[in-house]
């Protein structure tokens, strides 16, 4: 009896950022991860850009906004806009964020994305994944995903410093304690004592860890809480900062009594 072929799950890794790629009458939204990119979201706009009412462009912006929005509040916010060459597309979309969504670029908002644009053809998969091999790229995404840690390692430092209202958990027993307080299954979600802002973790953490199950579980159920999580490469500076704390942190604000007990409790135990 001949065996049937097993399909190898192909590893994704851990999320990096997004690509939204431009073209005359669409949008396509790549998933970028350590170990590939998966496709996300494919948008019709209908007609042309060059053809395009106003009314309908500043529709079509929104809803790619939208669409990244879930992302963004589990903390993918390194975003690449690539475009055709000679074309706009890219710098009207950017155009539009500035004066419509200007939050998503103030860079003391700590719910802010970076954006970068880039020329290139990612219609498809093998397109896309010729043009993350590319020094273009690779520049490119080291620069906003170095510009959006740079922010959450700053927001992490005035935690730290805040000893009257600042909570920052270095173990991953403490953040369980944490995440896993108001329930561990999604429809059974019990509404959290404390929200963090940011868990954060480096890559040689989990990849040499010997409790990869554990912390992957805790990564997923933080995310189905829309709690914002990281995992940064460990060879940059926000890097290095995390590993110099244990290689995990889960940083927030505990302004009312009520939280500063709960955080002191979850510490204490």
């Amino acid at each position: 009896m001949v065996k049937k072929k097993t399909r190898q799950r192909q590893k994704r890794g851990y999320p990096i950022g997004l690509i939204i790629g431009f073209e005359s009458m669409q949008i396509i939204i790549w998933k970028i991860f350590s170990e590939r990119v998966i496709l996300f979201k494919m948008r019709k706009l209908g007609r042309k850009f060059e053809n395009a009412q106003k009314s309908h462009l500043y529709h079509f912006f929104e809803d790619i906004i939208n669409d990244i929005r879930p992302l963004m509040k589990v903390g993918i916010k390194s975003v690449l806009l690539v475009c055709p060459l000679k074309k706009d597309y890219a710098s009207t979309f950017l155009n539009h964020i500035k004066s419509h969504q200007r939050w998503l670029i103030l860079e003391k908002n700590t719910n802010s994305a970076s954006f970068q644009i880039l020329n290139g053809l990612v219609r498809d998969i093998e397109e896309v994944s010729s043009f993350v091999q590319t020094n273009s790229y690779l520049e490119a995404i080291g620069f906003v995903t170095e510009k959006e840690t740079n922010s959450i390692i700053g927001t992490l430092e005035k935690r730290l410093n805040d000893i009257e209202n600042g909570l920052v958990l270095h173990t991953l027993k403490e953040i369980e304690d944490l995440i896993y307080s108001g329930g561990k299954r999604k429809k059974k979600f019990k509404p959290l004592s404390l929200i963090p802002e940011y868990i954060l973790l480096t890559n040689s953490y989990v990849d040499e860890n010997s409790q990869k199950n554990r912390i992957h579980r805790l990564i997923q159920i933080a995310q189905n809480r829309q709690i914002k999580t990281k995992i940064i490469d460990s060879e940059i500076p926000a890097g290095d900062r995390i590993n110099q704390l244990g290689g995990i942190v889960c940083f927030m604000l505990t302004k009312s009594d009520y939280e500063k007990k709960i955080g002191q409790k979850i510490i204490d135990h």
